[in-house]
């Protein structure tokens, strides 16, 4: 039983059904562009999991290097921290002094991100595998430092950032979770694999859904 095409084929459908669900809601007439570039950010984790289950399904395995499934997870992560940074972050922070304690925290959540690279490379002795890995993390650390952001930041008086804090939470999740995943493949660590695997399809089919559902609470 090839376990990766399993997981790959799972996360796949959690995410085919997530970008579904967020183009279907959120690409209408009016409808803000934050919401647009999260659902992109859930439709390349979508096409990344595609190539994986095609190449798994035609293969039998992948090489031990980077591959275009790197990509879409790279651009996943680009797409949430895009939304963050450039839509949502100047309406949470306003710069001043008053938050500033709030941004050095933050630091916290991509420390955690880069120790688990760390861990990965320990455990995993190929040069090619740290290289890729390590490009995918470089996407994940500034993604994880805004999730983790709005999900400390004090809120403001519109009521945004609480709204969205179980968003920020399954945001990263994901993170956390993708870097597990390679370390479970790649040090071969199976159950670890299979958990953080599943992990991601389920945040892959809930982000959406949780964040109309916050926006939906914010408009009232």
């Amino acid at each position: 039983m090839n376990v990766r095409l399993l997981i790959n084929l799972w996360i796949f459908l959690c995410s085919l059904g997530g970008s579904i669900y967020g183009f279907y809601r959120f690409f209408r007439p009016r409808k803000a562009l934050y919401l647009k570039i999260i659902t992109g950010g859930v439709s390349c984790l979508m096409l990344s999991s595609l190539f994986l289950v095609i190449y798994l399904f035609t293969q039998g395995k992948l090489q031990q290097d980077f591959h275009v499934g790197m990509i879409g997870q790279m651009a996943s992560f680009l797409f949430l921290f895009s939304a963050n940074f450039g839509q949502m972050d100047g309406l949470a922070d306003d710069r001043t002094d008053a938050y500033k304690k709030t941004r050095l925290i933050s630091f916290l959540a991509p420390l955690v991100i880069f120790g688990l690279y760390t861990v990965f490379c320990l455990l995993v002795n190929n040069l090619a595998l740290r290289v890729s890995v390590g490009l995918v993390t470089i996407f994940m650390l500034p993604a994880s430092y805004y999730h983790f952001k709005h999900i400390i930041i004090y809120d403001v008086k519109l009521g945004i950032v609480r709204q969205l804090r179980l968003y920020n939470v399954l945001g990263l999740l994901y993170a956390v979770c993708t870097m597990l995943q390679f370390i479970g493949l790649y040090a071969d660590i199976r159950p670890l694999y299979i958990a953080s695997g599943i992990a991601v399809g389920i945040v892959a089919a809930l982000i959406l859904p949780v964040l109309k559902r916050g926006v939906d609470k914010w408009i009232m």
